[in-house]
């Protein structure tokens, strides 16, 4: 499963992490899920996901183009 969206940003507590999209999938939301819930956070407005910089490791592994949207993608602008 790919991202369709990386940002960095941080929540509502200003914690840093990172707002990610992805089509919907059972199975990727059932390991993102694996985060404990006081690190992730579902945002229904527009589908997106909070994800706590402290589980980058765990969406490197769970999306193929984690880094290329996270990193690759801020040095283009």
């Amino acid at each position: 499963m790919n991202l369709t969206q990386c940002i960095r940003a941080g929540d509502k507590d200003g914690r840093d992490g990172y707002m990610i999209a992805f089509p919907y999938d059972k199975d990727t939301v059932e390991k993102l899920k694996e985060v404990p819930h006081t690190d992730r956070e579902w945002h229904p407005d527009d589908n997106t996901w909070w994800v706590s910089i402290a589980h980058e490791p765990a969406l490197r592994q769970l999306f193929p183009n984690f880094e290329a949207l996270a990193y690759l993608q801020g040095k283009l602008w």
